[in-house]
Formats: structure tokens, C-alpha cells, sequence
């Protein structure tokens, strides 16, 4: 299965992805946690770098490629249960709706690049702007992309794609960890089921 966690800084993705991460591993599951941008030298040069939002865009969907082809495909092939902070929405809603990009420009060189891969199921981690940017004052530096009304417009973005995209499940952000953790481990189970259920009438 292939699990995606999404949102914009500071909704708290990455800690619940690997606290999903940690609680399978604990439980014998074979799982995988990877994030985006996957490859060391792409993230040194997006973090570090003034970049245009062509030159970030072409970077992200480049890392994208890589990373499916050096893990995210091996490992699916393995039967691992892989866990992803950040794929392809965190692309259409940054540069897209963030950057101003058409949506349909960045879609077309996404699917000659990259193809078809899919989550099995994407969390979208929904916050309010200005609650993610006080949790992000903790970590210390601000990057670029942790300003408030340029994450008012991905925080948008993201919610527009949630109505379009397939399998997204939009979890309040400002919860208690644990409490969404909860709520993950319940869908997790019932797409389970589901996927039990049509391999038996099949």
C-alpha cells in the first residue's frame, strides 16, 4: 500500500506520518517512510536557492522521477507498506496554486515525466495558516515558502484538489496527535476490508 501524508508547513504531516510509520514497524508490518524532495542534493538546492517557480517545478517533478524509480516502485514491487511525506499535490498546490503556474501546464509535464503512480490513499493534514506558521517559529528558520498569505493560497489549493483527487481523507490539523493517528488506523482499516471484500467476490 502506498500511504501519502500532505499539507502545508506546520499541519504536522511529517510527525504523523512517522508516527504511522513507528506504529506498523512495531506491529510487523514492512514499512518504508521516504519523503519529498527524496533526493539530498534537489533539496539542498530548493531549500537554498532563489529559485523561479519553473526552476522549482522542473526540480520537484525531476526528484519525483528519481524517487519512484530508486524506491517507491522496488519497494511497492516488495510488498512494503510505503509511507510518503509529500508527493505530486504538494507540486500542484505550492507552484500551482502558490506560484501561480497553470494547474493544466504543470499536470502534462507531471505525467510525461513521472506517469500514472498513485497513492493508494493520501491524509491531507488541514490547518489554519497562521496556527502553522506559530509551529513553525519553533523550528527556527523560515524558509520561503513559510509566509502567511502564500500559505492562505496553498491551503486553498489543497482543498480544491481534495474535492477532485480521488482517495484524499481531510483530517483537522489542530487536533491531538494521537487522536489522528486514531482516526488514520480507522480508515486504514475499513479501505482494508474493502479491498478483502472485492478480492473475495472476485
Amino acid at each position: 500500500m502506498f500511504i501519502v501524508f500532505e499539507g502545508i508547513d506546520g499541519s504536522g504531516k511529517t510527525t504523523l506520518s512517522r508516527k504511522l510509520y513507528n506504529f506498523l514497524l512495531l506491529r510487523g508490518v514492512k514499512t518504508v517512510w521516504t519523503r519529498e524532495p527524496y533526493t539530498e542534493y534537489i533539496r539542498s538546492i530548493v531549500i537554498n536557492h532563489e529559485l523561479s517557480p519553473w526552476e522549482e517545478t522542473l526540480l520537484f517533478i525531476t526528484d519525483r522521477s528519481i524517487h519512484i524509480r530508486e524506491l517507491l516502485k522496488p519497494k511497492l514491487k516488495k510488498g512494503f507498506t510505503v509511507i510518503c511525506d509529500r508527493f505530486y499535490l504538494s507540486t500542484f498546490a505550492y507552484q500551482g496554486f502558490g506560484k501561480k503556474i497553470p494547474l493544466e501546464d504543470i499536470k502534462k509535464i507531471h505525467r510525461t515525466v513521472v506517469g500514472k503512480i498513485q497513492p493508494d490513499i493520501t491524509f491531507l493534514l488541514d490547518i489554519e495558516p497562521k496556527k502553522a506558521l506559530d509551529r513553525v517559529k519553533g523550528r527556527g528558520n523560515f524558509s520561503r515558502f513559510e509566509r502567511l498569505e502564500f500559505l492562505q493560497e496553498v491551503r486553498k489549493g489543497f482543498l480544491k484538489l481534495a474535492e477532485e483527487e480521488p482517495n484524499i481523507f481531510l483530517l483537522n490539523g489542530e487536533k491531538n496527535i494521537y487522536e489522528l493517528l486514531g482516526e488514520i488506523l480507522h480508515i486504514l482499516n475499513k479501505k482494508l476490508e474493502l479491498s478483502f471484500q472485492k478480492e473475495i467476490k472476485s
